[in-house]
Formats: C-alpha cells, sequence, structure tokens
C-alpha cells in the first residue's frame, strides 16, 4: 500500500495539470508539450516579468516600451512578414471601465485599461487577425486573459476562444492560472464572484 501511494505521487508530480499557480509553471507546461524552448515574439512585453526564470524571447514589443531592448510597436499591426514566426505570448490589458480608478480600484493605476468592453474585445481580435497572419502554419498563439465583473459578469475567455476560432485558430489547450491575490474593485453589493483565476489560452494555426 505505502509503495503505491509513493508511485502515484510521483506520478502526480510529473503530471502536467490545468490548474497552474505561477506564469513560470505554464512555461514549463508548454515548455514539456510543445517542445518549445524560446518563444519567438512578446508584443505586450512590458517588463518581462514573465522572463526571470526563462529565456526571453527572440522579438519583445511594447506600445510604451519600459526599457531599451524593447522595440515601440503595435500588436495589430507588427511589421513581420507572413508565416514567420513559430511562437507568439500574449498577455494584453483585461481591464476596462469609463471613469476613474476609486478607493480598492488604485491597484489598476498599475495597469493600461479600456473605455470600454467592446473596445477591449475590438482590439483582441485585431491582434488576433494580425498574429495568425504572422504565425508559421502549425504556430502556436499563448493568449493570456482575464475575465471580469463591473456589476455584471463579462466572460472574456470565452469571447477570446470564439474570436480566435473565427480567425482561423484551432483550440489546443486551457490552463487555469490561480492567485492569492487579484485586482478588484468596490461594489455598493457584491453581485459576482471575485475573479481570482485567469486563464491561458493555447491556440494552433
Amino acid at each position: 500500500m505505502r509503495e503505491e501511494k509513493e508511485k502515484m505521487k510521483k506520478i502526480n508530480k510529473e503530471i502536467i495539470k490545468s490548474v497552474i499557480y505561477s506564469d513560470t509553471e505554464f512555461f514549463n507546461a508548454i515548455r514539456d508539450l510543445y517542445k518549445i524552448e524560446r518563444i519567438d515574439l512578446d508584443p505586450t512585453y512590458s517588463k518581462g516579468n514573465f522572463y526571470k526564470e526563462i529565456q526571453k524571447p527572440l522579438y519583445r514589443f511594447d506600445i510604451e516600451p519600459k526599457s531599451k531592448d524593447v522595440q515601440k510597436a503595435d500588436c495589430r499591426d507588427l511589421g513581420f512578414n507572413n508565416d514567420e514566426l513559430e511562437s507568439i505570448v500574449f498577455d494584453p490589458p483585461f481591464l476596462f471601465r469609463n471613469r476613474p480608478s476609486k478607493n480598492n480600484d488604485k491597484n489598476c493605476g498599475r495597469f493600461a485599461y479600456f473605455k470600454s468592453f467592446q473596445e477591449l474585445l475590438w482590439m483582441y481580435k485585431n491582434s488576433l487577425n494580425e498574429f495568425y497572419r504572422i504565425l508559421k502554419r502549425g504556430g502556436y498563439l499563448f493568449f493570456k486573459c482575464q475575465d471580469m465583473t463591473d456589476n455584471r459578469f463579462y466572460y472574456t475567455h470565452c469571447e477570446v476562444k470564439d474570436m480566435a476560432i473565427d480567425v482561423g485558430f484551432k483550440v489546443e489547450d486551457l490552463f487555469i492560472l490561480v492567485a492569492k491575490n487579484r485586482i478588484w474593485h468596490s461594489e455598493n453589493k457584491q453581485r459576482h464572484a471575485r475573479k481570482f483565476h485567469s486563464y491561458w489560452w493555447v491556440f494552433k494555426k
């Protein structure tokens, strides 16, 4: 019995699970599953927090570069040739509201946000079109997104999946990233569960 328990512990440790607890765990998973040792492009690189424990992407872009080794570019128009890249990581802003942040929203000042959900989706769709154009056949897009509540529930990850399929991508996998802390805003009355998780979609061209 003890040997069986030890065997199961070893198996569970080696299994790549859909629920993860860090971005590093996700990158280790895609390395093992898809044999990707280095990402070709991150068009929303920011400060590069993803890459503290792994190799930085070959191309590092951002609309507002935070360092000299990051090129200025809009992820909807990246300037690559058709079918040029093999892998892209996309971690766009996920917040939206047409009002200033306040109270518990003060943490939102750390991130860019859109004025409306439709504006967010429009940016995502145009970016997906561009990624599909520049990826090689069989290339991967790793898309991080998060649902949001603001008096109503916005199931962003479902919208992302539908748009990716419309563009032509195949859904390859989905990871759920759980965290102890997430950005949230105050409401007079809570109407929906606070979202303490985000998603990593794996799309394939």
